[in-house]
């Protein structure tokens, strides 16, 4: 008995060893750093509230103009540098740029009234961020929260009804803020899959469409747009 005894014991001593804790108590997986230089890929789909009001009098932003809700999808690359102190805390900076499909049509509104003879599409071709990220290490885990600068390529274009004829567009880049949030999880010492929520408020700026037959400028506008997201993403950490 004595035999089987010690047998068994020699059996499950490697398994006992493999869960044990540290001596202090730490998970096996706090050893894990997220500190280092980082590039990935990601994808997503956004959605945003915009208008394009015109600007000829006091108050006609709100009164003439297009109202829109683009959506699509979106996809691009990530890079960025973090340093985890001895806290567990995480700090960083972190640049994206995304090739965009994010577009949404309607109709011109005078006073509540749609026009029917003529529309516009809003469509974002490109957007990107310069932010800072702040995280908490929970071993391979890193929830973190992010805010800085946002950008937006977008074109607004209008068109004559029916038929869609284009007449007039315009076609700029412009900045504003944007936070948000989500978690990463070192799959290896390398590859690190994140999920992210972010919001964009980009503001109100000039937007002066010029006409598609002879590129004189129509009466001014002004864009006033806002912008969701979720997105996915891998990225290899050096």
């Amino acid at each position: 008995m004595k035999t089987v005894s010690l047998a068994a014991a020699l059996l499950l001593a490697p398994a006992g060893l493999a869960t044990a804790e540290p001596a202090d108590g730490a998970s096996p997986t706090a050893a894990y750093n997220w500190s280092g230089v980082y590039i990935g890929a990601q994808a997503g789909y956004a959605w945003g509230e915009g208008r394009v009001g015109q600007t000829f009098v006091p108050g006609a932003f709100d009164n003439y103009g297009w109202g829109y809700n683009p959506s699509g999808g979106f996809g691009g690359l990530y890079i960025g540098y973090v340093k985890q102190f001895d806290s567990g805390v995480v700090l960083g900076i972190e640049g994206d740029y995304n090739f965009a499909s994010v577009k949404g049509t309607t109709l011109y509104r005078a006073l509540g009234v749609d026009d029917p003879l003529f529309g516009g599409e809003l469509r974002l071709d490109a957007v990107g961020s310069l932010r800072v990220r702040a995280g908490y290490a929970v071993g391979r885990w890193l929830p973190f929260i992010s805010g800085g600068l946002a950008m937006a390529n977008y074109k607004h274009t209008t068109v004559h009804l029916p038929g869609s004829v284009p007449y007039a567009d315009v076609s700029e880049t412009i900045s504003g803020y944007t936070v948000g949030g989500g978690a990463e999880y070192a799959v290896t010492d390398n590859w690190v899959l994140r999920g992210e929520y972010r919001f964009a408020d980009f503001g109100r700026h000039p937007s002066v469409r010029h006409s598609t037959l002879d590129g004189a400028a129509i009466k001014p506008d002004a864009i006033d747009l806002k912008a969701h997201d979720l997105r996915i993403g891998v990225a290899y950490k050096f």
